[in-house]
C-alpha cells in the first residue's frame, strides 16, 4: 500500500515539475527573483508579520482554500498539515484531538479568536476539534514546536489558532445548505456589515446526522450513533477617534451526542449519550500611542465548558448505569504591548491573569455495585509576564527572542524561552529558517486536586524543542517547496503511579522527525498540494513497560496529495488522497492489555462546484471513494464511503 501511494504522488510530482519548468523557461530569469512577499502572519508573534520574517514553522489555512476545499470541519481541514495527525472516537461529535509533532494532545494549546479553548473542566485540558463547523472560519494559523514563551501553559508543541470572519464594511450575507449520507445536514447563514462606526457580524450554523456506529461495524456494532449540534457568534466592533477601538465577541455551542459503551466487540449501547454547552466571550480595548508608535491592547476572554453524560440501562448492559457532569470556567485578562520606535525592531511585552475553575460529579453502577466520585469545586490562577524582541539589523535577516515569567500559585514559578532566526535570500528565494524554544504544561485542577487521585505537589510538564528549515520559492511564488527538522523532548510528564494511586511527574518522551511540503499554482488552472511527515517517537519513561516503544497512535509516516482544477470560471473539481501508516495501538478489552499494530490506509476524496451566478453556488461531495474499511482508534468505527451535495449563497 505505500509503495503504491508513492508511486502514485511521485508521477503525479514528475508532471508537476515538467510542467514548472516548461513554465519557467517561459517566464524568462527576471521572474524567478519577483515573490510575493504580502502574506501576513499574526499568532507567531502576537503582532501582523510579514511569513518571510517568521522563523517558526507554520501552515496558514486561509478563506480561499476553505471555500474551495468545500470542506465542513475543521478536522478536514487540519487533515492536510505537516506534522499534524488527527484521532476520532467515532463519527462526528465524537472526542476528536490531534497529536502535533508526535506530542500528547494536550499539549498543543488551541485559540478562537484569541480565547483559549483547551478545556479547564478536563483531566488533561484537551480541546475536542469535533464541535467546529467551518461556516464561519475566515483563518488558521499552525504553528509547529514549543511556543510558551508568548502563550503560556499548553503549548509545548504548538498552537493552532482559529479566526472566525470578521465584519465586513459593507453588507454582506451569506448563506449554506448541504445535505447527504447518513441523513446529514448542515446548514449555516451570516450577516455583516456597518452602521456609521459601529460594525457588526452575527452568523449561525445547525449540523444534525443520524451517523453511524462509534463501536466499529467490522465488530459487529450496528446501532447508528445520532449528532445534533448547533452555535452562535456575534461580534461588535466600534471605532472611536484618535485609532481607539472597542471589540466584543459572543460565541455559544450546543451539541447533543449518542456513544456507544465502548469500542469494539458488545460496544453498541442504544441510550448512551452526551450533551455540551460552551460559552465564548471576548471584549478587548485597541489603541495606539506617540502616532501609533505604541500599540495597546486590553483583553478580557472567557471560556465555560459544561458536559454531562448519562448511560441508562439496556439489554445489552442490564447491570451499568451511570451519570456524569463536568463544568470547568476560565477567564484572563491581558495587556499586550507592542513599540515600533526603531526601524529595525519591534519590541513586544504583555502581561496575563488567568484564574481556572472546576467541579464535577460522577456516579455509576455495575455488578461491582454503585460508585460515586464527586470533585469538588476547586481553582488556581496563573500570572505571567513575556517580552519579545523582533531585530533586523542586516537586510532580510531577522530574529525573533522571546523569554517568559509564570507564577502558579500551586507549583510555583517556570520561565520559558525562545529564539527563532530567519534569512531570507531574494536573489534565489530562499528561506532558511531554526527555532529553539522550551515550553511547559501546567497540571489540571483533576490532576492536582482530585480527591482520589490528585496530587498537590506536581510539577509541570516541560518541553524543549529545536527545528530547522528551508523554504524555496519558484516562478514569482507559484511553487513553493518546504523541508523541516525537529525534535523534541518532554520531561515531567504525567503518570499515574499504581504504588500510591496519585498522578506524579515520572514520564518522559521524545519525538523527532522530517516535514515536507510542495504548493504550486498553475496560471489559474490547478492548485496542487503535497505533504509528508515522518514521525518518529519514542516513550523513554525509566519505570515503564514500554520503554522505547512508539508512542500510541501516532503514525510514523503520513502523507497527502491534492489538487483543485479551475476548469473554465464556473466549474472546479477537487482531488485528495490521505495515507496514514502504521501505529501502535493498545487493546483494553483484554488482560493484561495487549499492544497492537494499526494497518495503515489510504482514503480517496472527491469534490466539484459550480457558480450559477454570481450569488449561487452547487456543489457536490466524495468522501472514502473506494469505500475503505479503516481504524484509527482500535474498536471505532470511520466514516464509509459517503455523498454530499448542496449549495452556497453569498451576497
Amino acid at each position: 500500500m505505500v509503495h503504491t501511494f508513492f508511486s502514485r504522488v511521485f508521477l503525479s510530482l514528475f508532471v508537476l515539475i515538467s510542467v514548472v519548468k516548461a513554465e519557467g523557461n517561459k517566464s524568462g530569469s527576471d521572474s524567478l527573483r519577483t515573490y510575493h512577499l504580502s502574506e501576513v502572519v499574526v499568532s507567531a508573534t502576537k503582532t501582523p508579520t510579514l511569513s518571510t520574517q517568521i522563523g517558526s514553522a507554520i501552515t496558514v489555512i486561509d478563506r480561499e482554500q476553505i471555500a474551495l476545499s468545500q470542506k465542513g470541519t475543521v478536522l478536514e481541514l487540519l487533515s492536510e498539515v505537516p506534522g499534524v495527525f488527527l484521532v476520532q472516537q467515532g463519527g462526528p461529535g465524537k472526542l476528536a484531538t490531534v497529536f502535533t509533532r508526535g506530542a500528547n494532545a494536550g499539549q498543543t494549546l488551541v485559540l478562537l479568536d484569541g480565547v483559549e479553548m483547551n478545556n479547564p473542566g478536563d483531566i488533561g485540558n484537551v480541546f475536542d476539534f469535533s464541535n467546529l463547523q467551518t461556516s464561519d472560519i475566515e483563518r488558521i494559523e499552525i504553528l509547529r514546536g514549543p511556543q510558551s514563551t508568548l502563550y503560556g501553559s499548553d503549548a509545548l508543541a504548538g498552537v493552532i489558532s482559529i479566526f472566525t470572519k470578521k465584519p465586513s464594511q459593507d453588507l454582506n450575507i451569506t448563506a449554506h445548505l448541504e445535505g447527504g449520507s447518513y441523513n446529514s445536514l448542515r446548514s449555516s447563514a451570516s450577516a455583516s456589515g456597518r452602521i456609521n462606526k459601529l460594525s457588526y457580524l452575527v452568523s449561525a450554523n445547525d449540523f444534525k446526522t443520524k451517523g453511524f456506529s462509534s463501536a466499529s461495524d467490522q465488530y459487529g456494532n450496528t446501532e447508528a450513533d445520532g449528532y445534533k449540534a448547533s452555535s452562535f457568534t456575534s461580534k461588535l466592533n466600534y471605532a472611536f477617534p484618535e485609532d481607539i477601538s472597542l471589540s466584543l465577541l459572543l460565541r455559544y455551542n450546543k451539541a447533543n451526542t449518542d456513544f456507544d459503551y465502548s469500542g469494539g466487540i458488545n460496544g453498541d449501547d442504544p441510550n448512551y449519550s452526551y450533551s455540551l454547552q460552551e460559552s465564548v466571550m471576548k471584549t478587548s480595548l485597541d489603541f495606539s500611542l506617540f502616532d501609533k508608535k505604541w500599540t495597546q491592547s486590553f483583553s478580557y476572554n472567557y471560556l465555560r465548558n459544561f458536559r454531562k453524560y448519562i448511560d441508562g440501562v439496556d439489554a445489552n448492559h442490564p447491570a451499568t448505569s451511570s451519570d456524569a457532569r463536568y463544568d470547568g470556567t476560565k477567564t484572563k485578562i491581558e495587556w499586550l504591548n507592542t513599540l515600533y520606535f526603531l526601524d529595525d525592531q519591534r519590541i513586544t511585552f504583555g502581561a496575563e491573569a488567568e484564574e481556572e475553575i472546576a467541579v464535577s460529579d460522577y456516579y455509576s453502577n455495575s455488578a461491582y455495585g454503585p460508585y460515586n466520585s464527586f470533585f469538588p469545586k476547586a481553582s488556581t490562577t496563573t500570572f505571567g509576564l513575556y517580552a519579545q524582541d523582533q531585530i533586523s539589523i542586516i537586510k532580510n535577516f531577522n530574529t525573533t527572542l522571546g523569554v517568559r515569567y509564570d507564577k502558579h500559585k500551586k507549583f510555583g514559578s517556570v520561565t520559558t524561552y525562545r529564539i527563532a532566526p530567519v534569512y531570507f535570500v531574494e536573489e534565489t528565494g530562499t528561506k532558511i529558517r531554526a527555532t529553539y524554544g522550551t515550553g511547559f504544561k501546567a497540571p489540571s485542577l483533576f490532576n492536582l486536586f482530585d480527591p482520589a487521585y490528585g496530587n498537590a505537589d506536581l510539577k509541570p510538564e516541560k518541553s524543549k524543542g529545536w527545528d530547522f528549515g528551508v523554504e524555496q520559492f519558484f516562478i514569482n511564488d507559484k511553487l513553493s517547496i518546504e523541508v523541516s527538522y525537529f525534535s523534541n523532548i518532554f520531561n515531567d510528564l504525567f503518570s499515574f503511579d499504581y504504588a500510591t494511586f496519585k498522578t506524579v511527574n515520572l514520564a518522559k518522551a521524545e519525538t523527532k522527525g522530517v516535514e515536507f511540503g510542495l504548493k504550486y499554482k498553475s496560471n489559474g488552472f490547478a492548485v496542487y498540494n503535497f505533504t509528508y511527515t515522518l514521525t518518529n517517537t519514542k516513550d523513554k519513561s525509566d519505570n515503564s513497560p514500554d520503554k522505547d516503544s512508539p508512542l500510541l497512535r501516532r503514525p510514523k509516516d503520513k502523507a497527502s496529495f491534492s489538487s483543485i482544477f479551475f476548469l473554465n470560471e464556473h466549474l472546479n473539481l477537487g482531488f485528495e488522497i490521505l495515507y496514514t501508516g502504521i501505529r501502535d495501538d493498545k487493546d483494553f478489552s483484554t488482560y493484561p492489555v495487549q499492544r497492537v499494530q494499526l494497518k495503515s490506509y489510504t482514503l480517496v476524496n472527491m469534490s466539484a462546484s459550480y457558480k450559477i451566478t454570481s450569488m449561487f453556488e452547487v456543489f457536490g461531495k466524495l468522501h472514502n471513494v473506494f469505500d475503505k474499511k479503516y481504524e484509527d482508534i482500535l474498536g471505532y468505527g470511520t466514516e464509509r464511503r459517503s455523498a454530499y451535495a448542496g449549495i452556497n449563497f453569498s451576497l
